[in-house]
């Protein structure tokens, strides 16, 4: 098995109230400097790889809002990569877009330069919630880029949904199901707004200006979601990610999964060998390591502990859940003496967890309350 490869491009149009992703304003120059910096590291990167394992099964662009990138830059970095690296026969090549910033002509050049899985960012068809969020795009951009994604040839793609925006109603739910179904992605990942400490809508809830539906509320919109599209033909493979046969997202696959993957950029983390290490999340920072010739890394261990947590957490937020052989193979040690064994078999008698076979996995009922079963598994 070889790479995945993660590219995290810093640019933003404009800053969403509710992300936390490292982002800065588009800058033409910065941006090209950006691009000098990010073919040196991949030089260094590469160096660093076992020569047996430099292919790469899976590119993810993600942003940021790469659908920004100069693509004459891009073609130039992917063509470096290339010289670097081995590109899968089944290379999966996943690029970010926003629905205000793409045309016919961008999405052919995307097509050639190998990209074949675009994912958008619609959020939400409710105009007044998307401005809410910050976002630029009008109901029309999300509608133009879905026929246009299609009238260009691409057979994969995916769309990313938001779910409990500030004051949705179950109607609101329901009008944007109805839309996305209609518009039929062989991908759709839906996720629950979650208020991360520093951004503008985490000021805003705190200073009482906005409000997030409540819990039971928020529960029950997710269940509606999961009927809604199972009744459409799609697949819950992971907590918040469902797809028509066949078109599961590899590159997250692997991140759940536990392979191994290389970042690349400002604050693009790496799991490889069983270690991880993170890349400094500032861009000025970024640029001044890798102009002296070093990797801009800022930690290049972490705890087994952590590790056998994460494996944990991301293995239950998955369909297939935490294989008992792989775990025990990985870390030395059996799954059953991390978690905590009388709430494994509490939750196991209360129908919220499946403990049969080599899998441990949430059940249907389990599944709605994720993350604060892992919070209470594992010791």
């Amino acid at each position: 098995m070889g790479l995945s490869l993660y590219i995290h491009y810093p640019f933003c149009a404009n800053l969403c109230s509710y992300c936390d992703f490292y982002k800065i304003p588009f800058n033409t120059d910065l941006e090209r400097e950006y691009f000098r910096a990010l073919n040196c590291e991949l030089i260094l990167a590469r160096e660093t790889i076992d020569p047996e394992n430099r292919s790469i099964d899976t590119i993810y662009i993600g942003g940021g809002t790469p659908s920004l990138i100069d693509l004459s830059l891009l073609e130039t970095f992917i063509g470096e990569l290339s010289n670097c690296f081995r590109f899968s026969p089944e290379l999966e090549f996943t690029f970010e877009i926003n629905p205000e910033s793409i045309d016919s002509e961008k999405l052919l050049r995307l097509k050639e330069l190998g990209i074949n899985r675009p994912v958008f960012g619609i959020q939400s068809f409710n105009l007044k919630k998307l401005k809410k969020l910050g976002r630029k795009h009008l109901l029309n951009d999300s509608f133009r880029a879905m026929y246009l994604v299609r009238a260009t040839g691409f057979d994969n793609f995916g769309v990313d949904m938001i779910f409990g925006l500030p004051r949705q109603t179950s109607r609101q739910l329901s009008d944007d199901l109805d839309q996305v179904i209609d518009l039929a992605p062989p991908h759709i990942s839906y996720y629950q707004l979650t208020v991360e400490k520093g951004t503008p809508l985490a000021e805003k809830v705190a200073g009482g200006k906005l409000k997030l539906p409540g819990a039971d509320l928020s529960a029950a919109m997710y269940r509606a979601i999961n009927e809604e599209l199972r009744q459409n033909s799609y697949f819950r493979y992971e907590v918040s990610s469902f797809a028509l046969p066949g078109y599961e997202c590899r590159h997250n696959m692997r991140y759940w999964e536990g392979g191994d993957f290389l970042g690349l950029g400002p604050s693009a983390h790496s799991f490889i060998g069983n270690h991880r290490f993170a890349n400094e999340a500032n861009l000025r920072k970024y640029l001044d390591c890798i102009n002296n010739g070093k990797r801009p890394l800022i930690c290049d261990t972490e705890e087994k502990a952590a590790r056998m947590t994460e494996t944990i957490m991301l293995g239950l937020r998955t369909s297939r859940g935490v294989s008992k052989t792989d775990f025990l193979h990985r870390f030395g040690r059996p799954v059953e003496q991390v978690i905590d064994r009388e709430t494994f078999t509490t939750l196991v008698a209360r129908g919220m967890i499946d403990p049969e076979g080599d899998y441990i996995r949430l059940t249907e009922s389990g599944i709605f309350l994720a993350d604060e079963i892992v919070i209470r598994l594992i010791k």
